[in-house]
């Protein structure tokens, strides 16, 4: 118990000197200060938890976007592919290297580097 008493005439004393020293040694304060503290670092459900899942769930929306957009123009290379005989002949053509009987095939590769 004295233990106790001294402590509480040392904060005492340190109130008294400045504002930020009473702020400080508040109670309520403290409890506050302990309480943020759990939210934010203790637990499953913590702030850093959920700061981790939100920035997982934004890059899988943007991957969600990216391969929506790669379906529509694949599902548009197999419409065109489909509709017109020339276009599938020039499609084999340029990625399979397809040719006709007694024809030489030449790739031509561009070097973009400057």
């Amino acid at each position: 118990m004295v233990f106790f008493t001294k402590i509480k005439e040392r904060t005492d004393a340190v109130k008294g000197k400045s504002l930020i020293a009473r702020i400080l040694l508040n109670k309520y304060f403290i409890a506050t200060m302990v309480f943020l503290l759990l939210i934010v670092f203790n637990g499953h459900n913590s702030l850093t938890q959920m700061i981790r899942c939100m920035t997982t769930l934004r890059d899988q929306q943007k991957q969600e976007i990216h391969y929506k957009e790669a379906i529509r123009s694949t599902d548009e290379q197999i419409r065109q592919l489909t509709s017109n005989k020339d276009t599938l002949e020039r499609f084999a053509r340029e990625n399979y290297y397809f040719q006709e009987d007694g024809e030489d095939v030449y790739i031509v590769e561009h070097n973009n580097q400057k």
